[in-house]
């Protein structure tokens, strides 16, 4: 697992775990990504919806800290629940977590 900040935003990048490892293994470094933005970069690894599954645990916690999810992954979006942002490019992932920050610095 890579990790990089860049801004307010944790970048997490898979190496060689498996999906739901590295899931685990960020959300047991909360430490790591505390009052900060996170996004998953697996735009590299064609998914199916299912394989975003171990990823809810992490995106609940981040809305409750009042903080973006983000995961940036070749996938069908139509298939994904709701409760977490999935965008096709990290551009785009950078895009949703900066209009977010928006909207929350707004009171949405």
């Amino acid at each position: 697992m890579k990790v990089k900040e860049k801004n307010n935003v944790i970048v997490f990048k898979k190496s060689s775990e498996d999906l739901s490892g590295f899931a685990e293994k960020i959300l047991e470094q909360p430490h790591v990504f505390k009052g900060k933005n996170v996004l998953i970069d697996l735009e590299e690894i064609a998914l199916r919806p299912s394989q975003i599954i171990p990823f809810e645990p992490l995106a609940t916690l981040q809305k409750e800290q009042k903080k973006s999810f983000v995961i940036v992954a070749d996938v069908d979006f139509d298939e994904i629940s709701e409760e977490i942002i999935v965008v096709p490019t990290i551009q785009e992932g950078f895009d949703i977590i900066e209009m977010e920050e928006i909207e929350r610095d707004l009171g949405f």
